[in-house]
């Protein structure tokens, strides 16, 4: 109980501080929306599949159907591109496959409704030519390949229920977004054949990608002299979040652990107390369902862990324009100072004596080169002025939708966690009094028996 006490206290301390909750924002008047078609379209299947059970998971209850929202924008507003990840199956191959379907307006788009099946490193490939295209935006993390298998088997229903739920966030998270959804990668995914995905994931990386590891290299060798306030907010506050995240992370942990180790105690207690069977019996479904509770609990949470990553991964591409930037001007003002040196005459006469037979000719070539090197860098300072401008309005689009659909998020899972937590202790309490009951009846019995 003291854990999720200091869990809830911790709740109310995330949400404490946002970088940008001070500027106002005209969205002004939305456009209407198409209502979604419901036209039948092509399937995608693979062979060799086995159907997986997942009713035991829980589906319909409300904690999980509010992760299924996942989207940036308001709940309700009708959008024009609707993607739902769910039915996983188990391949011979050992792997697990998704369906994935897509619900669309979009002329982008050549049929209204797409359904393939896809597997958890077609999601990743995915998320990498993201990044590859999108190095200023803040690109939604994936659940980690192995991650929530501690207290369940990776093709317990439980998990694949985790997954689906986690794989679906992800790609409805992409598909809100105003930029990204609109990705050629992202249209591949969502509509290619299995044999076409795989031919086009053997294509190499993108010019994007190459420009990347180019800028990486350049950020290696220079430091940034001082980052903008915003941002510099922007990073602590994330690395304070990260903190409290990683906190809760483990107290829920810890919770979910101690759950499953008294659920197994009490299964342990049913053969031996043959009296209290029953009332054991009924203890074990109420905790069965709150050690999943908790475990689910650190899902949510350990992803916004893994967005803070995002997050920290995007203002370093950020600091690298920001950087390139800088390097220009100091390259540029050098090439101006040198060029005051040569109109006042002192830049290096005799230098062009030793080397030409026209000291004058010889300083005039250089004025020529060094104004088309002016001329040269100004263009690049106007352009890197731009791609710093842009880069800074993405992230901090970003920055707000995320921290918009962060407040959603805590405010739906605390919510439904502490309503879990009021049904566990009520079912819990009428176990016992049953109990009692019960141990109260065959005392008064045996005491009228030998009286």
């Amino acid at each position: 109980m003291t854990i999720l006490i200091t869990i809830c206290n911790m709740a109310d301390d995330i949400d404490t501080f946002n970088p940008f909750e001070n500027e106002k924002h005209d969205d002004g008047p939305r456009e209407e929306q198409a209502v979604l078609p419901d036209s039948p379209g092509g399937e995608d299947h693979l062979e060799h599949s086995i159907y997986l059970d997942t009713s035991s998971a829980d589906k319909n209850t409300p904690f999980l159907e509010s992760f299924k929202i996942g989207g940036y924008d308001d709940v309700g507003q009708v959008k024009d591109l609707h993607v739902t990840v769910d039915d996983p199956e188990k391949h011979v191959g050992g792997y697990v496959s998704y369906s994935v379907t897509t619900k669309t307006t979009r002329g982008q788009f050549d049929h209204p409704e797409y359904s393939v099946r896809r597997r958890y490193q077609d999601f990743l490939w995915l998320r990498h030519r993201l990044e590859e295209s999108y190095p200023t935006h803040i690109i939604p993390p994936l659940p980690e390949k192995h991650s929530f298998t501690k207290h369940f088997d990776r093709f317990a229903p439980e998990f694949l229920k985790s997954r689906q739920i986690a794989l679906n966030k992800f790609v409805s998270r992409i598909a809100d977004h105003p930029v990204m959804s609109f990705n050629d990668n992202f249209h591949v995914f969502l509509t290619a054949k299995t044999w076409e995905l795989t031919s086009v994931k053997k294509q190499g990386p993108g010019l994007m990608s190459r420009m990347s590891d180019s800028m990486k290299n350049m950020a290696s060798s220079w430091m940034l002299k001082s980052r903008e306030p915003e941002f510099q907010e922007m990073a602590d506050y994330t690395k304070a979040f990260r903190e409290k995240m990683l906190a809760v992370e483990a107290a829920s942990d810890k919770i979910a652990k101690d759950r499953f180790d008294l659920l197994e105690m009490y299964k342990e207690y049913i053969p031996i107390f043959n009296l209290w069977a029953d009332a054991e019996h009924k203890l074990t479904d109420p905790l069965h369902a709150m050690a999943t509770q908790d475990s689910r609990f650190m899902e949510p949470i350990h992803e916004y862990v893994l967005y803070t990553d995002a997050i920290k991964s995007t203002l370093k591409h950020r600091d690298t324009i920001h950087m390139e930037y800088e390097v220009t001007l100091e390259e540029l003002s050098r090439k101006k100072a040198e060029k005051e040196e040569l109109d006042k005459g002192t830049g290096g006469g005799r230098s062009f004596g030793f080397f030409s037979k026209d000291p004058e000719q010889a300083k005039q070539d250089k004025r020529e080169r060094v104004d088309s090197n002016i001329e040269e860098l100004s263009k690049l300072a106007e352009q890197g002025s731009d791609r710093l401008e842009c880069a800074n309005v993405d992230l901090k689009a970003d920055i707000e939708r995320w921290n918009k659909n962060k407040r959603t998020d805590f405010r739906e899972l605390f919510a439904e966690y502490s309503e879990r937590h009021i049904t566990y202790y009520q079912e819990c309490l009428a176990a016992w009094q049953e109990a009692l009951q019960i141990v109260t009846g065959s005392q008064q019995d045996q005491d009228l028996e030998e009286s």
